[in-house]
């Protein structure tokens, strides 16, 4: 389990990584844990602009428009919100090939305290790979920049999105022993 002192070093990592993918645009839905992302880009990195959606495909309708524009985004948003934004992933950014950063903070892993987020939770990545966007998962938080920088320059580099989860050992450590965030 990571000590305390991690579960403080993660948002940076996380900030780290999307900089390193050249992103300089976060569009993201409010979630507690990206929070602590918002609060680190806020304090570090005041050259990544950030915006506020409403909505899962709405964020991801501006994170296209973005890109149209020369932009490289990124998008944040919780794990239950990927379902609904399943119709602008499939049909908007998928066929047209509108690459883009997705970072997706979990719900419904280990140490979930909400059971009506682990159907969701257990359904991430395989409707991220039936859909053929790449993941991967940051481990610790010190491998955590360096797998959203991978993702990022991965889904610019091929013209896909790329998402990199964000589990909740990582985002919220004291719910894998058994408290409530």
């Amino acid at each position: 389990m990571p000590s305390d002192s991690a579960s403080i070093h993660w948002p940076s990592q996380v900030c780290a990584g999307v900089f390193a993918a050249g992103s300089r645009h976060v569009v993201y839905v409010p979630d507690s844990p990206l929070s602590h992302v918002l609060r680190a880009l806020r304090e570090g990195y005041t050259n990544i602009r950030t915006i506020l959606a409403t909505r899962e495909e709405e964020a991801f309708g501006i994170a296209a428009g973005l890109y149209l524009g020369g932009a490289r985004p990124t998008v944040m948003l919780q794990s239950s919100g990927l379902g609904n934004s399943l119709n602008a992933l499939t049909s908007l950014l998928v066929p047209y090939r509108i690459p883009m950063l997705i970072v997706i903070s979990m719900r419904g892993d280990e140490g979930e305290w909400n059971a009506a987020q682990v159907p969701m939770g257990r359904a991430v990545r395989p409707i991220l790979d039936a859909i053929t966007i790449p993941h991967a998962t940051a481990g610790t938080p010190e491998t955590t920049a360096e797998i959203v920088r991978q993702m990022g320059q991965h889904a610019f580099r091929t013209g896909l999105p790329g998402a990199c989860l964000l589990p909740r050992h990582l985002t919220v450590p004291q719910a894998v022993s058994g408290g409530r965030p």
